[in-house]
């Protein structure tokens, strides 16, 4: 068997890993109804993971594609979550944390932009 046949395998087993670190996070963190802190720290982690880590230093150093796949499609991918940071905003919406929302969602989306590019320009 070529070793490509089992790239899904590893993204799969880390997309369950990165998952469970979402959550884990989200469970750590005090809730409050006034901002999501677990989605938004879960994400930007996730950014700085895929960005700087996996797309960075990993393929610069050549490390191999079933790793690059495993870390950047699963873990970050299972780690990260845009539909949970538009439910988290539809909420803020209900609810009239009009403040909130247009924080919430000019860190995330700005501001993780921003992030992403700032360590994407980092040269190995």
């Amino acid at each position: 068997m070529k070793k490509e046949q089992f790239y899904p395998l590893g993204i799969f087993l880390a997309a369950m890993v990165g998952g469970l670190v979402r959550y884990l996070i989200s469970t750590w963190l005090p809730a409050s109804p006034d901002f999501p802190w677990g989605t938004f720290l879960v994400n930007y982690l996730g950014i700085f993971c895929l960005v700087y880590l996996v797309k960075g230093y990993l393929v610069y150093t050549g490390t191999s594609k079933g790793l690059v796949l495993a870390l950047g499609t699963g873990f970050c991918g299972g780690l990260t979550t845009f539909s949970s940071l538009m439910l988290d905003a539809v909420k803020l919406l209900d609810t009239g944390r009009y403040l909130s929302l247009g924080i919430y969602l000019f860190l995330s989306i700005g501001g993780g932009l921003l992030l992403a590019y700032v360590l994407g320009r980092k040269k190995w």
